[in-house]
């Protein structure tokens, strides 16, 4: 009987270990061909174009990072700037609007079925200069007098409620003064 069940086991072994073998070898060959439309204008879309092939045919329905190298504060690291799925001939793509001119690090990475990841890197130029996209305009546009505006109107709320303030105590302090006057005549026997 352990005869029986060692042949099991071993034949189970003989069979399970070259199909392992074969799939490991499949999902070693999952590349990653990224390619950035360069140079560009700083503020113009860039389109990030990755290849995913997974044992040499192009692998559809993969998720695909696509990130840029980037530094804050002294620490550089990759940022996720978008996702993309492959389509039948394993081709995502993503637009990537840059604002900094200069040469930019951009990568993609996809990750097979058994957990396999690829990457791929390339290099984006930049020219020209940015202007600010966004400028806030909110509030009063007067030109010239716009801080001293503002200034002068919160001058005049704070001084009337100041001067509310202090007309609230006065008149406290006065309606005190007059009541003990009045209790101290009751007391003393006088009248009101």
């Amino acid at each position: 009987m352990r005869r029986i069940a060692l042949s099991i086991i071993l034949a189970l072994l003989v069979v399970s270990v070259p199909a392992t073998i074969a799939r490991r070898a499949d999902a070693a060959q999952l590349t990653v061909a990224l390619v950035a439309q360069s140079p560009v204008q700083a503020g113009q879309p860039s389109i990030l174009t990755a290849t995913v092939t997974e044992g040499g045919v192009p692998a559809a329905g993969m998720s695909v990072v696509f990130y840029s190298t980037e530094t804050f504060a002294r620490v550089t690291g990759d940022a996720e700037i978008g996702r993309s799925v492959t389509d039948a001939s394993g081709v995502a793509s993503f637009t990537f609007a840059p604002t900094e001119a200069g040469a930019h690090s951009v990568g993609a990475t996809a990750t097979a079925r058994d957990g396999t990841v690829a990457k791929a890197a390339a290099t984006l130029t930049i020219e020209g200069s940015f202007e600010q996209q966004y400028v806030q305009t909110a509030g009063i546009q007067i030109p010239g007098i716009n801080s001293w505006l503002i200034i002068g109107l919160l001058a005049i709320v704070w001084g009337v409620l100041l001067f509310i303030a202090i007309t609230v105590i006065r008149i406290a302090a006065a309606g005190n003064v007059e009541g003990q006057v009045e209790a101290a005549s009751i007391y003393a026997g006088g009248e009101r």
